[in-house]
């Protein structure tokens, strides 16, 4: 039987508990190697493919030792990006690496779409037994998977000209959006309130940040002391891009935006919520507290938290510059 063949027999597999919509197996480089459910037009493909992979990355940098699924959440629908080499097949990882046939590089990852009610965390413990198959028939195969090249004909070259002309665009927009600058006082110091209270809420929170729109951190809080200021800015910028890039995911998929992130690891979760143009992000051990509990803490606080920067928001579309007026009165001496 062939490797597509036996994929295949395997994702079918997963598709046929209840709830899942599609199921996709990719390379980490984004090259889509086999899917079942949902028909993808060519395009759709490589954009969910390209998307998918993207999360991934991001998750895996953000956590590389010990993530074990990415769960997105929107209105329509859940999806979950699962790595293969995950620490939940830790023995057949130490069998495979044994042998010499697996590394700790995270090459291929499954993305699975179902429907908005189903428990996602559920479906994959009962695919965990597939996703040990796929992988050994991957690793096992000794075929190597290189994503195709792409052409572009005559049509397609104009097209791509098109899109960089920006010459006859003669309208240009001298408004300046100052979001940073929008935060007075009490709102700042509400912003902390809120992290405070989460804190003292959930006792193993380790840090909370909240992100605003470039990556830029708003307001955080830091217990974990392996944690300094600068890794915490660069968490915030990679969440906050993992966010945006699971709303593409999401709307490629579903047409819907993502509401909110899990990435579940061995000894914490990390949630982000979407606030608008804003997220708010947070990471929390497991020693103590539970997925469910947490699940139904969180948003008590993020609400107020989302009216904060709302408010924010509000300021912001008050107080915006005018650049072109502004040099204009400029008197040079």
């Amino acid at each position: 039987m062939q490797l597509n063949e036996k994929i295949g027999i395997h994702l079918d597999q997963i598709k046929q508990i209840k709830g899942v919509e599609n199921a996709v197996l990719t390379q980490r480089d984004g090259n889509p190697i086999q899917s079942t459910g949902v028909w993808f037009s060519k395009d759709e493909i490589f954009n969910v493919s390209s998307a998918t992979s993207a999360i991934f990355n991001v998750g895996i940098h953000l956590h590389p030792r010990d993530l074990k699924y990415i769960l997105i959440e929107g209105k329509k629908a859940k999806i979950l990006i699962a790595p293969l080499n995950s620490p939940v097949h830790n023995s057949l990882n130490r069998i495979l690496e044994v042998q010499g046939i697996l590394d700790d590089k995270h090459e291929f990852f499954i993305a699975i779409t179902a429907q908005p009610n189903i428990n996602l965390g559920g479906i994959f413990l009962q695919t965990s037994e597939c996703l040990r198959k796929i992988k050994t028939s991957l690793i096992t195969s000794g075929e190597t998977f290189k994503p195709p090249l792409i052409q572009f004909n005559s049509q397609k070259i104009q097209n791509i000209i098109e899109g960089f002309n920006v010459k006859e665009n003669e309208q240009l927009n001298f408004k300046l959006s100052p979001f940073s600058l929008s935060f007075s006082k009490p709102i700042s110091l509400e912003l902390k309130k809120a992290l405070k209270n989460i804190s003292m809420t959930i006792p193993d929170l380790k840090y909370a940040f909240i992100t605003i729109e470039g990556g830029f951190i708003a307001s955080k809080l830091l217990k974990n002391m392996e944690m300094d200021m600068e890794k915490l800015d660069k968490t915030s910028a990679m969440s906050y891009s993992l966010f945006q890039t699971a709303n593409r995911c999401a709307w490629l998929l579903k047409k819907m935006h993502a509401e909110s992130i899990l990435l579940d690891c061995q000894h914490s979760f990390q949630f982000i919520e979407g606030l608008g143009k804003s997220i708010f992000s947070t990471v929390i051990g497991k020693a103590r507290q539970k997925l469910g509990l947490i699940r139904l803490i969180l948003p008590q606080f993020t609400k107020k938290i989302s009216n904060l920067i709302k408010e924010a928001s509000e300021i912001q579309d008050i107080q915006t510059f005018d650049i072109k007026r502004m040099l204009g009165e400029l008197v040079i001496k």
